[in-house]
């Protein structure tokens, strides 16, 4: 179970990278619960995640530097049964892997949705997931390897190209 103190640096699923900026009670119901109040670093949007469910929510450290190498690995294969999919069903799937937070699954819908792209086109919701992921991927990877998020997304571009 990861404890988070203010000042922070989190990864929640479909939202990226934020910063712990507090520890609030809210009130629900009858109750009160601990939330970490988390600003997201793309959007300045904040989210609200309740500490003793985080976990279960998907509330994770940002890769380490030495695992963000790791990541690119993840370019090596493909989901070739996306290409007998219909857009709608290959869309549902791909959300479902981005909901995991997990950066090699954010990684993974990457390498899918550049194949489709290269291979039949992307439908605009594909596209859009697409840009949303490699936000996403970017944004932790460049604070994991402390480089520009303009590099990052040039070296999984680069990454895809030579595996493809």
């Amino acid at each position: 179970m990861n404890k988070f103190k203010p000042g922070d640096l989190a990864v929640y699923p479909n939202y990226g990278v934020g910063k712990v900026v507090s520890i609030e009670q809210k009130k629900l119901g009858e109750s009160e619960i601990s939330c970490y109040v988390v600003s997201m670093v793309s959007s300045g949007s904040r989210v609200f995640v309740p500490i003793d469910s985080a976990d279960q929510m998907g509330l994770r450290c940002v890769t380490e530097q030495k695992q963000a190498t790791d990541v690119y690995r993840c370019f090596k294969t493909r989901n070739n049964d996306l290409l007998k999919m219909n857009w709608n069903k290959r869309y549902r799937y791909l959300q479902d892997k981005m909901k995991s937070g997990k950066a090699d699954d954010v990684a993974s819908v990457i390498s899918d949705l550049l194949y489709l792209k290269n291979k039949k086109g992307l439908s605009y919701g594909e596209d859009k997931l697409l840009n949303e992921a490699e936000d996403i991927l970017a944004t932790e990877l460049s604070i994991a390897e402390n480089v520009p998020k303009t590099e990052v997304i040039s070296k999984i571009h680069k990454s895809f190209k030579t595996k493809a």
